[in-house]
């Protein structure tokens, strides 16, 4: 079966309003993840990789993104959102947008490829079960998954590295 007979072409809208087209291609599983592991030397990227098998339950699976459009990075309440090239600016500015009356932000700073933020301060102590309702980087984290989150393509997603900072929002 040849890479054009099994194009997939969808659209649809997330429940924040942004309409994704896509497309899915099969090829030939041997050999696939190379050129995509190889891109890792020199571009940014991330590839993801589950072996485990198990009948009814778990399958093996690949992914890969080589160029992402954009870089979210914190470090303790503060934000930077940035597109990383042209794919970006336009997700950019929808994120822009998404964030605008987001009651978590204290301060905010646009540049042209580039969104700045301070995740407020608590202005409580929060008993334990309601800790994750206070405000944390998580809050607009959430605030960008709910601007993409759907239920037609179980595939979009935030992907990447989650680093050690970010194990300190809920401390």
């Amino acid at each position: 079966m040849s890479a054009a007979q099994t194009n997939e072409q969808v659209s649809f809208v997330t429940d924040g309003g942004v309409t994704v087209t896509r497309r899915r291609e099969q090829i030939p599983y041997g050999g696939a993840m190379q050129p995509f592991i190889e891109g890792l030397d020199a571009r940014r990227g991330a590839v993801f990789s589950s072996n485990y098998e198990y009948p009814g339950r778990y399958t093996r699976w690949d992914a890969a993104v080589i160029d992402p459009p954009i870089a979210i990075e914190s470090r303790g309440r503060r934000m930077r959102i940035r597109a990383l090239n042209d794919r970006g600016e336009p997700l950019l500015a929808m994120i822009a947008e998404a964030l605008q009356d987001c009651p978590e932000i204290a301060e905010r700073h646009e540049e042209p490829r580039a969104l700045h933020l301070t995740v407020r301060e608590p202005d409580r102590i929060y008993a334990e079960e309601e800790r994750s309702r206070a405000p944390t980087v998580f809050s607009v984290l959430r605030a960008i998954a709910d601007l993409f989150h759907n239920e037609e393509d179980s595939d979009l997603g935030l992907y990447g590295a989650f680093g050690y900072d970010l194990a300190f929002q809920f401390d």
